[in-house]
């Protein structure tokens, strides 16, 4: 076994110890209080700083609880024992509250990975202003900290240069507490002044101070019945009824940071081509010149959160500077490895277009921009599923079924290949869903159903099925749930079983996932997304047997055709 394999197997041997420390924690403090709901924001600052200070802050009463992630903790670098201090904070909140804050921490090897990143880019440490507006455990200004001091620069120079805004003031005091562990000063939240500010960083207005970095990971989720805290600035970054929170981070850090600073941000990937986030992408580009983006290919980012992430470093346009569009990519795999990818592109001049990440398999960046097309070449018009059980649930109906009812398919009836029928949540009969009048959202052809969302745990973000003609014959129509996709024909008979199996194809996943940076398939990506040409498909499937090595090659014959098309005008 060489020298890094035993490094990452005894990483992951550590956090497993933690987590099993944690559960044992968090049971011994549930067994005190009944519920974790029962806690108050002191008492669960109180046992987090208890971790740092040997319980000097906390009774007997809980050091029997914490004493063992306490033993843990301590066989840990202060990178690592940090975060998993913040980590066990927030899971003394109630789960729906912590889900509903989005508070999750950036991982010690992301917080490094960009801080190294910006240094390359050109953060000088020894000189820099640097701010985190949504500082959390105080992950990023910790160990932005603790590397200042590294590079030799004095405590009060540090605190004059360095600064964080937090929404919890609790959250507040613990990210200062760690800061001083950081420092090796020793934590009195009266007699310093505090590192972390207390305050919603999205309505304290214009900071007359410009930073030369901004280090940030938002919370993440939209902000529901906005209507009522619009601000006129956030429709620049946002599609209309979809106002999400880490657009905003993005934008005010833009707003935080000089003309030629640096912003490094922790955030999901959705917004490289998603449709709802091409206002953020066009505002991204006329602002700042994107140096990288680096995919985090983990499915456990965030502790206890499954999300597509990536990070990303920016650096903001000076007047007059050139309009370039040549981001390096990068790839963090399972066991924090960083690995270079390549150069991401963006097809056509409109700084709304997605953004595009290379293969990993070295394909050449301009291939899959030349197939030119698309799932309408297929005869086929991908639309939205229809029915959004949880608003009319009065419409729906299990068992027999009624006059002007219609079969229900779900997302989890879904098979990739397999013939798709109607049958209920719970796989015993079939649901309905009944209708006074004719509605569009009716479907009377056979079709082809995609789950609309998926999971970063499956193998393909695309799963796709056809809905059979005997389906439409039996039922004279059929409707689909709001989690689902229909590719329904445009008009004959298109050869749905083929092009089901063709999206379910690894050749046609692995290029969707270059193009959509999230698990929830949206249609404008699948409209979007480049496809072989039917004929030179067919062409391909004549020559070889197997049909992943047909999808291949079929590409490449549509990017050689459309290359000669394109000499020939």
């Amino acid at each position: 076994m060489t020298g890094a394999a035993k490094s990452n197997q005894t990483a992951v041997a550590a956090a497993n110890d933690v987590r099993a420390a944690l559960r044992s924690a968090i049971a011994g403090i549930e067994a005190s209080f009944n519920s974790i709901e029962k806690l108050q924001p002191r008492t669960r600052l109180s046992l987090a700083l208890s971790l740092l200070d040997g319980f000097s802050q906390t009774g007997t009463k809980f050091a029997k609880a914490t004493e063992n992630l306490s033993q843990v903790l301590a066989l840990l670098d202060i990178d690592e024992r940090h975060y998993w201090i913040s980590t066990f904070y927030t899971l003394l909140i109630h789960t729906s509250l912590r889900r509903e804050k989005a508070t999750c921490f950036t991982p010690p090897a992301i917080v490094r990975h960009l801080i190294q990143r910006s240094e390359l880019a050109g953060l000088d440490l020894t000189k820099a202003r640097i701010i985190d507006p949504a500082a959390g455990g105080a992950a990023f200004v910790s160990s932005i900290a603790g590397r200042m001091v590294q590079l030799g620069c004095h405590v009060r120079d540090i605190r004059t240069r360095l600064t964080g805004i937090e929404i919890d003031p609790h959250l507040a005091l613990l990210g200062d507490a760690l800061v001083c562990d950081r420092l090796g000063e020793p934590f009195d939240r009266k007699a310093q002044k505090a590192i972390l500010r207390v305050g919603d960083s999205l309505r304290l207005g214009q900071n007359p101070i410009r930073h030369d970095a901004v280090f940030v990971n938002p919370p993440y989720g939209r902000i529901l019945n906005a209507n009522s805290e619009f601000v006129p600035d956030w429709d620049a970054v946002s599609a209309p009824g979809h106002i999400n929170r880490y657009a905003l981070f993005i934008d005010l850090a833009f707003r935080l940071v000089k003309p030629g600073g640096l912003v490094a941000v922790v955030s999901p990937s959705s917004f490289l081509s998603g449709g709802l986030f091409a206002r953020l992408r066009e505002s991204i580009r006329s602002r700042a010149e994107v140096l990288r983006v680096d995919i985090l290919e983990r499915q456990d980012v965030f502790h206890d959160v499954q999300q597509d992430t990536c990070v990303s470093l920016f650096r903001a346009k000076a007047p007059g500077a050139a309009k370039l569009f040549v981001p390096s990519c990068g790839r963090i795999d399972s066991e924090w490895r960083f690995s270079e990818s390549g150069i991401i592109s963006a097809p056509g001049t409109a700084q709304t277009s997605p953004w595009i990440i290379p293969d990993q398999t070295g394909d050449d960046r301009g291939a899959m921009d030349r197939c030119v097309s698309r799932l309408s070449d297929y005869g086929v018009t991908p639309r939205a599923g229809y029915f959004v059980w949880n608003r009319e649930e009065h419409r729906l109906s299990r068992g027999a079924r009624k006059p002007g009812a219609y079969p229900l398919f779900w997302a989890k009836n879904i098979r990739p290949g397999k013939q798709c029928h109607p049958t209920s949540k719970t796989h015993r009969g079939v649901d309905f869903v009944t209708f006074e009048v004719p509605t569009a959202g009716i479907v009377r052809t056979p079709s082809i159903i995609l789950q609309r969302t998926t999971n970063s745990k499956q193998a393909k973000r695309l799963v796709a099925a056809v809905i059979p003609r005997k389906v439409v014959k039996k039922y004279r129509g059929f409707v689909t749930e709001n989690h689902t996709i229909l590719l329904t024909p445009n008009g004959g008979r298109p050869a749905l079983k083929l092009l089901c199996k063709l999206l379910n194809s690894a050749a046609v996943d692995r290029r969707y996932r270059r193009i959509g940076g999230s698990t929830s398939i949206s249609v404008g990506s699948l409209k979007n997304l480049p496809l072989p040409d039917p004929s030179c498909l067919q062409t391909a499937m004549s020559r070889l047997a197997d049909f992943e090595e047909a999808v291949e090659l079929a590409y490449a014959l549509s990017a050689a055709a459309s290359m000669r098309a394109k000499a020939a005008a």
